[in-house]
Protein backbone atom coordinates (compact mmCIF):
# COMPACT_ATOMS: atom_id res chain seq x y z
CA UNK A 1 0.00 0.00 0.00
CA UNK A 2 1.19 3.43 -1.06
CA UNK A 3 1.61 5.76 1.67
CA UNK A 4 -0.40 9.04 1.25
CA UNK A 5 2.38 12.01 0.45
CA UNK A 6 0.61 13.81 3.35
CA UNK A 7 1.60 11.35 5.90
CA UNK A 8 5.04 10.76 4.24
CA UNK A 9 6.01 14.56 4.60
CA UNK A 10 4.71 15.31 8.03
CA UNK A 11 6.48 11.96 9.41
CA UNK A 12 10.06 13.66 7.73
CA UNK A 13 9.20 16.64 9.36
CA UNK A 14 9.10 15.50 12.84
CA UNK A 15 12.47 13.21 12.17
CA UNK A 16 13.96 16.17 10.83
CA UNK A 17 13.35 17.99 14.50
CA UNK A 18 14.35 15.33 16.46
CA UNK A 19 17.72 14.86 13.76
CA UNK A 20 18.16 18.31 13.81
CA UNK A 21 18.03 18.30 18.16
CA UNK A 22 20.74 16.16 18.53
CA UNK A 23 22.65 17.30 15.34
CA UNK A 24 23.04 21.09 17.11
CA UNK A 25 23.40 19.63 20.09
CA UNK A 26 20.02 21.00 21.76
CA UNK A 27 19.63 18.73 24.00
CA UNK A 28 22.39 15.92 24.70
CA UNK A 29 21.63 12.67 26.84
CA UNK A 30 22.70 9.34 25.94
CA UNK A 31 19.92 6.92 27.28
CA UNK A 32 18.67 5.34 24.15
CA UNK A 33 14.87 3.24 23.67
CA UNK A 34 14.87 0.19 22.17
CA UNK A 35 11.46 0.06 20.35
CA UNK A 36 10.59 -3.47 19.24
CA UNK A 37 8.06 -4.40 16.77
CA UNK A 38 7.18 -6.70 14.15
CA UNK A 39 6.45 -5.90 10.40
CA UNK A 40 5.46 -9.72 9.40
CA UNK A 41 4.05 -10.82 12.79
CA UNK A 42 7.45 -13.10 13.70
CA UNK A 43 10.74 -11.23 13.27
CA UNK A 44 10.67 -8.81 15.91
CA UNK A 45 12.98 -5.38 14.85
CA UNK A 46 14.57 -3.25 17.49
CA UNK A 47 15.20 0.03 16.33
CA UNK A 48 17.26 2.43 18.98
CA UNK A 49 15.97 5.74 19.56
CA UNK A 50 17.07 8.83 22.42
CA UNK A 51 14.82 7.79 25.14
CA UNK A 52 13.99 11.20 26.57
CA UNK A 53 13.85 13.20 23.28
CA UNK A 54 11.57 10.65 21.21
CA UNK A 55 9.20 11.05 24.56
CA UNK A 56 8.78 14.16 24.81
CA UNK A 57 8.28 14.47 20.78
CA UNK A 58 5.57 11.67 21.28
CA UNK A 59 3.50 14.17 23.57
CA UNK A 60 3.36 16.71 20.78
CA UNK A 61 1.66 14.27 18.46
CA UNK A 62 -1.04 13.36 20.64
CA UNK A 63 -3.92 16.34 20.58
CA UNK A 64 -4.78 18.16 23.84
CA UNK A 65 -1.60 15.67 25.55
CA UNK A 66 -0.08 16.59 28.70
CA UNK A 67 3.36 15.25 30.18
CA UNK A 68 5.43 15.07 33.07
CA UNK A 69 9.10 15.52 32.88
CA UNK A 70 10.44 14.44 36.75
CA UNK A 71 14.17 14.79 37.73
CA UNK A 72 16.44 16.91 39.60
CA UNK A 73 17.67 20.64 39.03
CA UNK A 74 19.55 21.66 35.90
CA UNK A 75 18.95 18.37 33.89
CA UNK A 76 17.32 20.74 31.06
CA UNK A 77 13.92 19.50 31.21
CA UNK A 78 11.98 22.87 30.63
CA UNK A 79 15.15 24.43 28.10
CA UNK A 80 13.92 21.36 25.79
CA UNK A 81 10.11 21.60 25.80
CA UNK A 82 11.00 25.21 24.86
CA UNK A 83 13.02 24.30 21.88
CA UNK A 84 10.25 21.74 20.72
CA UNK A 85 7.86 24.33 21.04
CA UNK A 86 9.80 26.78 18.82
CA UNK A 87 10.01 23.51 16.17
CA UNK A 88 6.80 22.30 16.41
CA UNK A 89 4.77 25.09 16.45
CA UNK A 90 6.66 27.99 15.30
CA UNK A 91 6.41 30.52 17.54
CA UNK A 92 9.79 32.48 18.63
CA UNK A 93 11.47 31.35 21.71
CA UNK A 94 10.55 34.62 23.23
CA UNK A 95 6.77 34.03 23.01
CA UNK A 96 7.11 30.37 24.45
CA UNK A 97 9.16 31.89 27.39
CA UNK A 98 6.21 34.60 28.11
CA UNK A 99 3.58 31.80 28.66
CA UNK A 100 5.64 29.59 31.01
CA UNK A 101 3.59 29.38 34.30
CA UNK A 102 6.83 29.03 36.83
CA UNK A 103 5.22 27.26 40.03
CA UNK A 104 5.73 28.41 43.45
CA UNK A 105 3.74 28.44 46.47
CA UNK A 106 2.20 32.22 46.17
CA UNK A 107 0.47 31.17 42.82
CA UNK A 108 -2.67 32.31 42.89
CA UNK A 109 -5.77 32.57 40.37
CA UNK A 110 -4.92 35.74 39.02
CA UNK A 111 -1.59 34.93 38.18
CA UNK A 112 -2.09 31.74 36.53
CA UNK A 113 -5.54 32.19 34.80
CA UNK A 114 -6.35 35.86 34.37
CA UNK A 115 -7.16 39.24 35.51
CA UNK A 116 -9.33 42.17 35.38
CA UNK A 117 -9.30 45.16 32.94
CA UNK A 118 -8.71 47.75 35.91
CA UNK A 119 -9.79 50.69 33.46
CA UNK A 120 -12.73 48.96 32.46
CA UNK A 121 -13.46 47.98 35.94
CA UNK A 122 -13.37 51.59 37.35
CA UNK A 123 -16.29 52.16 34.87
CA UNK A 124 -18.04 49.04 36.03
CA UNK A 125 -17.29 46.38 33.54
CA UNK A 126 -15.20 42.99 34.39
CA UNK A 127 -13.37 42.35 31.15
CA UNK A 128 -11.00 39.47 31.68
CA UNK A 129 -7.43 39.78 30.47
CA UNK A 130 -6.33 36.52 30.23
CA UNK A 131 -2.95 35.08 30.49
CA UNK A 132 -0.72 33.83 28.06
CA UNK A 133 -0.37 30.31 29.59
CA UNK A 134 -4.16 29.90 29.36
CA UNK A 135 -3.97 31.25 25.36
CA UNK A 136 -1.16 29.97 23.68
CA UNK A 137 -1.04 26.38 22.18
CA UNK A 138 2.05 24.96 23.44
CA UNK A 139 1.64 25.46 27.36
CA UNK A 140 4.77 24.85 30.00
CA UNK A 141 4.50 24.34 34.01
CA UNK A 142 7.97 24.57 35.33
CA UNK A 143 7.83 22.67 39.08
CA UNK A 144 4.39 21.68 39.30
CA UNK A 145 5.14 20.31 42.20
CA UNK A 146 5.63 23.56 44.02
CA UNK A 147 1.67 24.68 43.40
CA UNK A 148 -0.22 24.23 46.06
CA UNK A 149 -3.07 21.98 46.54
CA UNK A 150 -5.65 24.85 45.29
CA UNK A 151 -3.18 25.82 42.58
CA UNK A 152 -3.35 22.35 41.39
CA UNK A 153 -7.61 22.33 41.56
CA UNK A 154 -7.04 24.91 39.27
CA UNK A 155 -5.15 23.28 36.47
CA UNK A 156 -7.23 20.02 36.93
CA UNK A 157 -10.16 22.24 35.21
CA UNK A 158 -7.95 22.62 32.30
CA UNK A 159 -6.84 19.35 31.81
CA UNK A 160 -10.31 17.82 32.90
CA UNK A 161 -12.81 20.06 31.18
CA UNK A 162 -10.42 22.12 28.40
CA UNK A 163 -11.33 24.52 29.94
CA UNK A 164 -11.06 27.91 32.52
CA UNK A 165 -13.37 29.79 34.53
CA UNK A 166 -12.15 33.29 36.22
CA UNK A 167 -15.75 35.62 38.02
CA UNK A 168 -18.33 35.12 35.28
CA UNK A 169 -15.76 34.28 32.13
CA UNK A 170 -15.04 30.94 30.74
CA UNK A 171 -12.14 30.00 28.18
CA UNK A 172 -12.48 27.43 26.15
CA UNK A 173 -8.82 25.72 25.77
CA UNK A 174 -9.98 23.16 22.61
CA UNK A 175 -6.43 21.95 22.05
CA UNK A 176 -3.11 22.46 23.26
CA UNK A 177 -0.35 20.76 24.43
CA UNK A 178 1.34 20.46 27.49
CA UNK A 179 4.57 19.99 29.20
CA UNK A 180 5.36 19.90 33.41
CA UNK A 181 8.53 19.74 34.93
CA UNK A 182 8.91 18.54 38.69
CA UNK A 183 12.36 18.26 40.71
CA UNK A 184 10.83 15.31 43.33
CA UNK A 185 13.81 16.75 45.89
CA UNK A 186 13.06 19.78 46.05
CA UNK A 187 11.98 20.79 49.49
CA UNK A 188 9.57 23.10 49.17
CA UNK A 189 7.00 20.92 47.27
CA UNK A 190 4.01 19.81 47.45
CA UNK A 191 2.50 16.16 46.98
CA UNK A 192 0.69 15.95 44.06
CA UNK A 193 -2.30 13.00 44.28
CA UNK A 194 -3.15 10.71 42.65
CA UNK A 195 -5.88 11.95 40.48
CA UNK A 196 -4.40 15.04 39.48
CA UNK A 197 -1.11 12.69 38.35
CA UNK A 198 -3.91 10.57 36.21
CA UNK A 199 -4.30 13.66 34.25
CA UNK A 200 -1.00 13.17 32.73
CA UNK A 201 -0.61 10.89 29.72
CA UNK A 202 2.81 9.76 29.93
CA UNK A 203 6.08 10.98 32.12
CA UNK A 204 9.75 10.25 31.74
CA UNK A 205 12.06 10.34 34.84
CA UNK A 206 15.38 12.43 33.46
CA UNK A 207 18.95 11.29 35.02
CA UNK A 208 21.65 13.41 34.92
CA UNK A 209 23.84 13.49 31.74
CA UNK A 210 26.99 10.89 31.51
CA UNK A 211 30.91 11.35 31.66
CA UNK A 212 30.62 11.25 27.35
CA UNK A 213 27.32 13.74 27.29
CA UNK A 214 28.82 16.28 29.98
CA UNK A 215 31.95 16.61 27.10
CA UNK A 216 30.13 17.15 24.52
CA UNK A 217 27.86 19.81 26.33
CA UNK A 218 31.17 21.79 27.73
CA UNK A 219 32.35 21.36 23.74
CA UNK A 220 29.19 23.18 22.86
CA UNK A 221 28.77 27.08 22.12
CA UNK A 222 27.69 28.89 25.60
CA UNK A 223 23.90 29.88 24.66
CA UNK A 224 24.25 32.08 27.91
CA UNK A 225 26.31 34.14 26.12
CA UNK A 226 25.41 33.81 22.61
CA UNK A 227 21.71 32.66 22.72
CA UNK A 228 20.04 30.75 20.11
CA UNK A 229 19.94 31.03 16.42
CA UNK A 230 16.34 30.71 15.56
CA UNK A 231 17.05 30.13 11.82
CA UNK A 232 19.65 27.79 11.37
CA UNK A 233 20.55 26.15 14.80
CA UNK A 234 16.13 26.40 16.23
CA UNK A 235 14.20 26.73 13.24
CA UNK A 236 10.85 26.67 13.14
CA UNK A 237 9.78 23.20 11.22
CA UNK A 238 5.91 22.60 11.67
CA UNK A 239 3.01 24.75 12.13
CA UNK A 240 -0.06 24.22 14.69
CA UNK A 241 -2.15 23.87 11.37
CA UNK A 242 0.20 20.93 10.33
CA UNK A 243 0.51 19.50 13.79
CA UNK A 244 -3.19 18.81 13.88
CA UNK A 245 -2.78 17.07 10.70
CA UNK A 246 -0.75 15.10 12.51
CA UNK A 247 -3.01 14.66 15.19
CA UNK A 248 -5.53 12.84 12.72
CA UNK A 249 -2.72 10.85 11.27
CA UNK A 250 -2.14 9.10 14.55
CA UNK A 251 -6.02 8.92 15.59
CA UNK A 252 -5.95 6.83 12.33
CA UNK A 253 -3.14 4.81 13.15
CA UNK A 254 -4.38 1.14 13.01
CA UNK A 255 -4.28 -0.71 15.89
CA UNK A 256 -3.80 -5.14 16.04
CA UNK A 257 -6.18 -7.04 18.06
CA UNK A 258 -3.77 -8.09 19.93
CA UNK A 259 -2.26 -4.75 20.60
CA UNK A 260 -5.97 -3.88 21.97
CA UNK A 261 -6.19 -7.07 24.10
CA UNK A 262 -2.78 -6.40 25.74
CA UNK A 263 -4.55 -2.96 26.89
CA UNK A 264 -7.01 -4.16 28.33
CA UNK A 265 -4.93 -6.89 30.41
CA UNK A 266 -2.00 -3.92 31.10
CA UNK A 267 -5.14 -2.62 32.96
CA UNK A 268 -6.49 -4.74 34.10
CA UNK A 269 -3.82 -6.94 36.13
CA UNK A 270 -2.72 -3.53 37.68
CA UNK A 271 -6.56 -3.06 39.20
CA UNK A 272 -8.08 -6.42 40.00
CA UNK A 273 -8.09 -7.74 43.70
CA UNK A 274 -9.86 -10.71 44.64
CA UNK A 275 -10.97 -9.52 48.06
CA UNK A 276 -11.68 -5.45 47.53
CA UNK A 277 -11.80 -3.01 44.75
CA UNK A 278 -8.96 -0.70 45.01
CA UNK A 279 -10.98 2.51 43.73
CA UNK A 280 -13.16 2.68 46.84
CA UNK A 281 -11.85 0.88 49.56
CA UNK A 282 -11.09 2.96 52.37
CA UNK A 283 -10.50 0.58 54.82
CA UNK A 284 -7.93 -2.04 53.40
CA UNK A 285 -5.07 -1.80 50.95
CA UNK A 286 -3.05 -4.18 48.97
CA UNK A 287 -0.27 -5.44 51.29
CA UNK A 288 0.96 -8.20 53.73
CA UNK A 289 -2.23 -8.05 55.65
CA UNK A 290 -4.65 -8.23 53.28
CA UNK A 291 -3.16 -10.75 50.38
CA UNK A 292 -1.42 -13.11 53.21
CA UNK A 293 -4.45 -15.79 52.62
CA UNK A 294 -5.49 -15.05 49.22
CA UNK A 295 -5.08 -17.93 46.78
CA UNK A 296 -3.59 -15.52 43.91
CA UNK A 297 -0.91 -14.11 46.70
CA UNK A 298 2.12 -15.46 44.39
CA UNK A 299 5.43 -13.84 43.39
CA UNK A 300 4.08 -14.08 39.90
CA UNK A 301 0.88 -11.86 40.25
CA UNK A 302 0.60 -8.07 39.82
CA UNK A 303 -2.28 -7.59 42.00
CA UNK A 304 -0.84 -8.48 45.22
CA UNK A 305 2.31 -5.45 44.25
CA UNK A 306 -0.21 -2.75 43.10
CA UNK A 307 -1.86 -0.28 45.82
CA UNK A 308 -3.73 1.82 43.40
CA UNK A 309 -6.06 1.04 40.25
CA UNK A 310 -5.45 2.21 36.35
CA UNK A 311 -8.28 4.40 35.13
CA UNK A 312 -9.99 4.12 31.64
CA UNK A 313 -7.88 7.47 31.14
CA UNK A 314 -5.10 5.27 31.16
CA UNK A 315 -5.87 2.82 28.74
CA UNK A 316 -7.16 5.60 26.18
CA UNK A 317 -3.64 7.32 26.91
CA UNK A 318 -1.93 3.72 26.45
CA UNK A 319 -3.11 3.68 23.37
CA UNK A 320 -3.21 7.42 21.97
CA UNK A 321 1.12 7.36 22.60
CA UNK A 322 1.22 3.60 21.24
CA UNK A 323 -0.10 5.02 18.16
CA UNK A 324 2.08 8.06 18.19
CA UNK A 325 4.97 5.93 18.41
CA UNK A 326 3.39 3.23 15.78
CA UNK A 327 2.74 6.81 12.89
CA UNK A 328 6.49 7.53 13.88
CA UNK A 329 7.80 4.47 13.44
CA UNK A 330 5.88 4.23 10.07
CA UNK A 331 3.68 0.50 10.95
CA UNK A 332 0.42 -0.13 13.20
CA UNK A 333 0.75 -1.13 16.63
CA UNK A 334 1.26 -3.95 17.44
CA UNK A 335 2.15 -5.78 21.45
CA UNK A 336 5.70 -4.93 21.36
CA UNK A 337 5.15 -1.11 20.54
CA UNK A 338 2.75 -0.93 23.12
CA UNK A 339 5.16 -2.60 25.19
CA UNK A 340 7.64 -0.05 24.70
CA UNK A 341 5.47 2.69 25.65
CA UNK A 342 3.34 1.30 28.53
CA UNK A 343 5.89 1.92 31.35
CA UNK A 344 5.88 5.52 30.21
CA UNK A 345 1.91 6.06 30.18
CA UNK A 346 1.82 3.53 34.03
CA UNK A 347 4.63 4.80 36.11
CA UNK A 348 3.74 8.21 37.16
CA UNK A 349 -0.03 7.03 37.80
CA UNK A 350 0.18 4.33 40.61
CA UNK A 351 1.07 3.53 43.82
CA UNK A 352 3.12 0.36 44.75
CA UNK A 353 3.52 -1.87 47.71
CA UNK A 354 6.61 -0.49 49.16
CA UNK A 355 8.36 -3.79 50.14
CA UNK A 356 7.74 -4.76 46.55
CA UNK A 357 9.29 -2.03 44.88
CA UNK A 358 11.89 -0.49 47.04
CA UNK A 359 13.80 -4.00 47.55
CA UNK A 360 16.66 -5.13 45.43
CA UNK A 361 17.13 -5.11 42.68
CA UNK A 362 14.74 -2.01 42.06
CA UNK A 363 15.58 0.00 45.17
CA UNK A 364 12.89 2.52 44.64
CA UNK A 365 13.56 2.78 40.58
CA UNK A 366 9.79 2.97 39.80
CA UNK A 367 10.43 2.59 36.22
CA UNK A 368 12.17 -0.63 36.35
CA UNK A 369 9.78 -2.08 38.64
CA UNK A 370 6.86 -1.11 36.15
CA UNK A 371 8.92 -2.43 33.57
CA UNK A 372 9.54 -5.61 35.69
CA UNK A 373 5.42 -5.82 36.51
CA UNK A 374 4.96 -5.47 32.80
CA UNK A 375 7.14 -8.12 31.69
CA UNK A 376 5.16 -10.58 33.79
CA UNK A 377 1.35 -9.04 32.25
CA UNK A 378 3.12 -9.85 28.94
CA UNK A 379 3.85 -13.65 30.60
CA UNK A 380 0.61 -14.02 32.07
CA UNK A 381 -1.39 -12.63 28.44
CA UNK A 382 0.25 -15.01 26.61
CA UNK A 383 -0.86 -17.81 29.30
CA UNK A 384 -4.49 -16.91 28.87
CA UNK A 385 -4.84 -16.94 25.17
CA UNK A 386 -6.90 -20.07 24.88
CA UNK A 387 -9.12 -18.36 27.55
CA UNK A 388 -9.00 -15.26 25.32
CA UNK A 389 -10.12 -17.12 22.38
CA UNK A 390 -12.65 -18.96 23.88
CA UNK A 391 -14.07 -15.55 25.17
CA UNK A 392 -13.91 -14.48 21.62
CA UNK A 393 -16.10 -17.25 20.65
CA UNK A 394 -18.60 -16.44 22.54
CA UNK A 395 -18.80 -13.11 21.69
CA UNK A 396 -19.24 -14.03 18.21
CA UNK A 397 -21.98 -16.65 18.93
CA UNK A 398 -19.73 -19.77 18.38
CA UNK A 399 -20.20 -21.33 21.43
CA UNK A 400 -22.71 -23.32 23.71
CA UNK A 401 -23.35 -23.06 27.44
CA UNK A 402 -21.02 -26.05 28.57
CA UNK A 403 -18.27 -24.03 27.87
CA UNK A 404 -18.86 -22.29 30.80
CA UNK A 405 -17.25 -25.09 33.06
CA UNK A 406 -14.05 -24.76 31.19
CA UNK A 407 -13.59 -20.92 31.74
CA UNK A 408 -14.68 -21.36 35.25
CA UNK A 409 -11.52 -23.83 35.38
CA UNK A 410 -9.36 -20.96 33.95
CA UNK A 411 -10.32 -18.52 36.35
CA UNK A 412 -9.47 -21.01 39.49
CA UNK A 413 -5.76 -19.57 38.48
CA UNK A 414 -6.07 -16.12 36.49
CA UNK A 415 -8.06 -13.71 38.64
CA UNK A 416 -8.80 -11.72 34.77
CA UNK A 417 -11.01 -14.75 33.69
CA UNK A 418 -12.78 -15.36 36.89
CA UNK A 419 -13.46 -11.75 37.22
CA UNK A 420 -13.92 -10.79 34.01
CA UNK A 421 -14.44 -13.72 31.59
CA UNK A 422 -16.45 -16.04 33.53
CA UNK A 423 -19.45 -13.49 34.90
CA UNK A 424 -19.90 -11.74 31.43
CA UNK A 425 -19.90 -15.06 29.40
CA UNK A 426 -23.56 -15.55 31.04
CA UNK A 427 -24.63 -12.69 29.34
CA UNK A 428 -23.16 -13.54 25.37
CA UNK A 429 -24.47 -16.89 25.42
CA UNK A 430 -28.00 -15.26 26.08
CA UNK A 431 -30.27 -15.93 22.54
CA UNK A 432 -31.61 -12.88 22.48
CA UNK A 433 -28.06 -11.47 22.15
CA UNK A 434 -26.52 -14.42 19.36
CA UNK A 435 -29.84 -13.38 17.32
CA UNK A 436 -28.83 -10.10 17.19
CA UNK A 437 -25.83 -10.93 16.47
CA UNK A 438 -26.22 -12.80 13.51
CA UNK A 439 -28.79 -10.36 12.01
CA UNK A 440 -25.82 -7.75 12.23
CA UNK A 441 -23.42 -9.94 10.88
CA UNK A 442 -25.66 -10.85 7.79
CA UNK A 443 -26.49 -7.09 7.31
CA UNK A 444 -22.86 -6.59 7.54
CA UNK A 445 -22.03 -9.29 4.77
CA UNK A 446 -24.56 -8.34 2.52
CA UNK A 447 -23.69 -4.63 3.02
CA UNK A 448 -27.35 -3.29 4.51
CA UNK A 449 -26.34 -0.17 5.98
CA UNK A 450 -29.86 0.59 6.31
CA UNK A 451 -30.73 -2.16 8.28
CA UNK A 452 -27.60 -2.02 10.65
CA UNK A 453 -28.95 1.69 11.37
CA UNK A 454 -32.21 0.14 11.44
CA UNK A 455 -30.74 -2.38 14.44
CA UNK A 456 -28.48 0.37 16.31
CA UNK A 457 -32.28 2.22 16.58
CA UNK A 458 -33.80 -0.90 18.21
CA UNK A 459 -31.01 -1.23 20.22
CA UNK A 460 -30.76 1.98 21.60
CA UNK A 461 -34.47 0.78 22.71
CA UNK A 462 -34.04 -2.14 24.22
CA UNK A 463 -33.68 -1.41 28.06
CA UNK A 464 -33.77 -5.57 28.39
CA UNK A 465 -30.39 -5.92 26.47
CA UNK A 466 -27.70 -5.89 29.32
CA UNK A 467 -24.75 -6.87 26.66
CA UNK A 468 -26.02 -3.73 24.15
CA UNK A 469 -22.54 -1.84 23.94
CA UNK A 470 -21.12 -4.85 21.97
CA UNK A 471 -23.49 -4.79 19.66
CA UNK A 472 -23.40 -1.01 19.04
CA UNK A 473 -19.68 -0.91 18.89
CA UNK A 474 -19.98 -3.84 16.27
CA UNK A 475 -22.62 -1.99 14.12
CA UNK A 476 -20.91 1.14 14.61
CA UNK A 477 -17.58 -0.46 13.10
CA UNK A 478 -19.27 -1.97 10.52
CA UNK A 479 -20.83 1.20 9.56
CA UNK A 480 -17.17 2.57 9.05
CA UNK A 481 -15.97 0.26 7.26
CA UNK A 482 -18.58 -0.17 5.01
CA UNK A 483 -19.33 3.98 4.56
CA UNK A 484 -16.22 6.47 6.03
CA UNK A 485 -15.20 8.72 3.27
CA UNK A 486 -11.71 10.55 3.96
CA UNK A 487 -11.55 13.82 1.98
CA UNK A 488 -8.96 15.52 1.13
CA UNK A 489 -7.67 18.84 2.81
CA UNK A 490 -9.30 21.22 0.85
CA UNK A 491 -9.02 25.93 2.36
CA UNK A 492 -10.92 27.13 5.03
CA UNK A 493 -12.29 29.65 2.55
CA UNK A 494 -14.24 27.44 1.05
CA UNK A 495 -15.30 26.27 4.08
CA UNK A 496 -16.29 29.43 5.57
CA UNK A 497 -17.76 30.45 2.48
CA UNK A 498 -19.51 27.29 0.54
CA UNK A 499 -19.96 24.73 3.07
CA UNK A 500 -20.60 25.50 6.71
CA UNK A 501 -24.09 27.68 6.15
CA UNK A 502 -25.48 24.86 3.63
CA UNK A 503 -24.77 22.21 6.24
CA UNK A 504 -26.17 24.58 9.12
CA UNK A 505 -29.52 25.41 6.85
CA UNK A 506 -29.90 21.38 6.14
CA UNK A 507 -29.04 20.68 10.11
CA UNK A 508 -30.52 23.77 12.18
CA UNK A 509 -29.67 22.33 15.44
CA UNK A 510 -25.99 21.70 14.26
CA UNK A 511 -25.36 25.24 13.94
CA UNK A 512 -24.17 26.83 17.28
CA UNK A 513 -21.43 24.45 17.43
CA UNK A 514 -20.71 24.65 13.21
CA UNK A 515 -20.81 28.51 14.04
CA UNK A 516 -17.96 28.04 16.09
CA UNK A 517 -15.43 26.97 13.44
CA UNK A 518 -15.47 30.61 11.86
CA UNK A 519 -13.40 31.41 14.62
CA UNK A 520 -10.90 28.73 16.52
CA UNK A 521 -9.51 25.73 15.78
CA UNK A 522 -11.81 22.83 16.07
CA UNK A 523 -11.25 19.05 16.04
CA UNK A 524 -14.93 17.60 16.86
CA UNK A 525 -17.41 15.41 15.93
CA UNK A 526 -20.82 16.20 14.81
CA UNK A 527 -24.14 13.54 14.89
CA UNK A 528 -27.33 13.98 13.15
CA UNK A 529 -30.36 11.03 13.35
CA UNK A 530 -27.91 8.47 11.10
CA UNK A 531 -24.84 9.77 10.59
CA UNK A 532 -21.41 11.44 11.98
CA UNK A 533 -19.34 14.23 10.23
CA UNK A 534 -15.89 14.35 11.77
CA UNK A 535 -14.31 18.11 11.52
CA UNK A 536 -10.45 19.14 11.94
CA UNK A 537 -9.92 22.99 11.41
CA UNK A 538 -6.47 23.69 11.58
CA UNK A 539 -6.80 27.79 11.31
CA UNK A 540 -8.84 30.82 10.52
CA UNK A 541 -6.71 31.82 7.44
CA UNK A 542 -7.74 31.40 3.90
CA UNK A 543 -5.37 28.82 2.95
CA UNK A 544 -5.69 27.08 6.42
CA UNK A 545 -6.35 22.99 6.29
CA UNK A 546 -10.07 21.75 6.92
CA UNK A 547 -10.50 18.15 6.83
CA UNK A 548 -13.61 16.45 7.18
CA UNK A 549 -14.45 12.53 7.05
CA UNK A 550 -18.07 11.27 6.91
CA UNK A 551 -20.36 8.09 8.29
CA UNK A 552 -23.69 7.16 8.14
CA UNK A 553 -26.54 6.51 6.37
CA UNK A 554 -29.08 9.54 4.48
CA UNK A 555 -27.50 11.95 6.21
CA UNK A 556 -24.21 11.35 5.32
CA UNK A 557 -25.14 11.68 1.70
CA UNK A 558 -26.97 14.86 1.77
CA UNK A 559 -23.53 16.31 3.48
CA UNK A 560 -21.33 14.64 0.48
CA UNK A 561 -23.96 16.19 -2.03
CA UNK A 562 -23.16 20.01 -0.77
CA UNK A 563 -19.28 18.73 -0.49
CA UNK A 564 -19.39 17.61 -4.00
CA UNK A 565 -21.49 21.32 -5.29
CA UNK A 566 -18.64 23.57 -3.60
CA UNK A 567 -16.06 21.25 -5.29
CA UNK A 568 -15.09 19.22 -2.54
CA UNK A 569 -14.62 15.64 -4.09
CA UNK A 570 -13.65 11.89 -2.83
CA UNK A 571 -11.03 10.52 -4.53
CA UNK A 572 -11.34 7.88 -7.32
CA UNK A 573 -10.50 4.54 -5.08
CA UNK A 574 -13.09 5.72 -2.01
CA UNK A 575 -15.64 6.35 -4.67
CA UNK A 576 -16.62 2.22 -4.14
CA UNK A 577 -18.47 3.16 -0.87
CA UNK A 578 -20.98 5.12 -2.10
CA UNK A 579 -22.88 2.03 -3.83
CA UNK A 580 -25.57 2.05 -1.17
CA UNK A 581 -27.48 5.33 -1.31
CA UNK A 582 -30.38 5.92 -0.82
CA UNK A 583 -33.20 4.78 1.00
CA UNK A 584 -35.35 1.85 1.75
CA UNK A 585 -38.98 1.87 0.57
Amino acid sequence: MVEPIDNKELREKVWNIINLTQANQLFVHSSQLDVQYSTDGKKITTRPVPEILVVCVLNALVPNSSMLLIGGHGGAKTTLVKLLGRMFTGKSLNAIEESILRGHPQLTEEKILATLDLPKLMQGQEIVKWRNFVTDFWKIIDEVNRMTPYAQNILLSLLAEQRVKFYDSTYPVPQFCLYATMNPQDAGTFDLPVPFLDRFGISIPFSMPTTNDLSLILKSKDTKLFGYDEFMQVPAMLSIEELMRIWRLVDAQRIESDAEELIHAIIREFSVCDYINKGVSGEKEIGPDLCNDCHFNTTKSICNKVMTILSVRAAKDLQRYAKALAWLIGIPVDIHMVLTIAPYVIQHRVKYVSTEASQGPYYGDKMKFTRALLAMVKDRFFLRKEATDIMKSIKKGEEKPEILETLQEYGRNDLIVKLDFVPVAHIYLNPRYTDYLKKIEDAYNNKEVNDLLDMQRQLYNDAEMLNKGELLTKIQLYLEILTQVSYPPFPFSKWRDEIWAEIATEFRYLEPELRKTLTDRVTKQFRTKDSTLTLTVTGTDNNSSVQIDITGGNDANTIRDILNRAGVTVPDDLKTKRTWRGSRT
